[in-house]
């Protein structure tokens, strides 16, 4: 069966070039971090998520912890290879097909990626002469390099005659600048909205951040206050080894705890149980896409979210509902749920979750209308829904009149 991004993707290959942070004795120190893990790791799991499986990383000195990173990034049949950029000719030869080379410093986002994927061979992506721009490599008064460039194959080996003290990101680009390669305007636009960052200080690095954790996820309004706190725990839970584990069995080992106190009729400490599991699975959700399992099947999630379901009949039916009812209001509130995150389309109707709608159970707990609450809460969902339906066709309307 023929690939589908196979038009897509021009480039397979790809030169990260790595300046390792020195010591007073000259000896290299630890590479900068994102969530525990050294960011060129996030570089390299970017790169082979869009499918480009051989990778060599350029260091002028090589860090203690680079070789064992480089062990852990080669799964899956993607070849990661360590190169001093001072190295011999026989280091030099690495490809067989044009790669894209990234400069040291340099995050792109998934959008610009792509697209620098697509180039063609001897292409150098260019940014204007602008203050928001001075910390790009200047080529001439005009023009920055943007930090990233499609070459040639045979380009590596060029580096063997590259002058001491250079930079090879930037000899390769003197030469490929040389023979005429082909300059592609960047758009200020991604300079200023982070979607292209050349990376100096720990703030930056913290934007990086955000972009991982948002890509690919839509969260609720509580969630996303949750995620935003969760942020901050990152780093500190991925650098102990086993807290990572931890936190990715606890909730579902907190949603069937609340499902057996449901049963046990206990359906306050049920739905408190509950609402911790969703918390901490957001979490949970952040710390798998720091590690890039966000887009692999989670049968862990599935699991907890069938157990939340049955902690939530389970509860019903023993406040007081006939079980065949108490089935049926479950039905129907995940279902409405589930409409509501196909199109959420406004704050308003991001405030559906489960987190939510556990939250307004155990009010209804609290205040003895169990029943009450869980009916309430459907008929606001879908008020929700029909109301967030009546605004995309009212949109769509205006749109055509026009």
């Amino acid at each position: 069966m023929p690939d589908p991004l196979q038009n897509m993707r021009h480039v397979r290959c790809a030169l990260i070039c790595v300046e390792a942070p020195l010591d007073d004795a000259g000896m290299p120190i630890a590479l900068p971090r994102i969530f525990g893990k050294p960011a060129i790791f996030h570089q390299v799991k970017q790169l082979q998520r869009f499918g480009v499986s051989d990778i060599i990383i350029s260091v002028d000195a090589v860090p203690a912890e680079l070789p064992h990173l480089i062990e852990q990034l080669r799964v899956d049949g993607n070849n990661v290879r360590l190169m001093r950029s001072n190295g011999s000719a026989a280091d030099a030869v690495g490809f067989q097909h044009p790669f894209l080379l990234i400069s040291p410093d340099i995050w792109v986002d998934d959008v610009s990626l792509q697209d620098a994927l697509r180039w063609k061979s001897n292409s150098v992506g260019i940014v204007d002469e602008e203050p928001a721009n001075n910390r790009f490599e200047r080529i001439d008064l005009n023009r920055r390099w943007s930090g990233i460039a499609v070459l040639e194959a045979n380009f590596l080996q060029y580096s063997t005659s590259m002058p001491e003290g250079w930079n090879l990101a930037s000899f390769l680009l003197r030469h490929a600048l040389q023979l005429g390669a082909k300059e592609i305007a960047i758009s200020q636009k991604r300079v200023t909205d982070g979607s292209l960052l050349k990376i100096s200080n720990e703030s930056e690095y913290e934007k990086v951040a955000a972009t991982i954790l948002s890509a690919g996820h839509e969260l609720g309004v509580l969630e996303s206050a949750i995620g935003a706190l969760g942020h901050r725990l990152i780093s500190p839970v991925s650098k102990t080894p086993w807290l990572p584990a931890l936190v990715n069995y606890a909730p579902i080992a907190l949603s069937l705890s609340s499902a057996g106190l449901a049963y046990a009729n206990f359906p306050g400490w049920a739905l408190a149980l509950l609402i911790s599991a969703l918390c901490l699975d957001v979490f949970r959700q952040q710390i798998r896409s720091t590690e890039y399992f966000s887009k692999s099947k989670d049968y862990l999630r599935i699991a907890g979210q069938v157990i939340a379901l049955a902690t939530v009949a389970t509860t019903l039916w023993r406040g007081g509902q006939t079980l065949s009812d108490a089935i049926f209001l479950t039905a129907i509130g995940s279902g409405l749920i589930l409409m509501s995150h196909m199109a959420p389309t406004s704050r308003l109707v991001r405030l559906v979750s489960p987190l939510t709608v556990a939250i307004l159970l155990i009010a209804g707990f609290a205040f003895g209308a169990l029943a009450l609450a869980s009916k309430v809460s459907i008929a606001a969902i879908l008020a929700l829904n029909i109301w967030s339906l009546w605004q995309q066709q009212r949109t769509a309307g205006q749109l055509n009149s026009n």
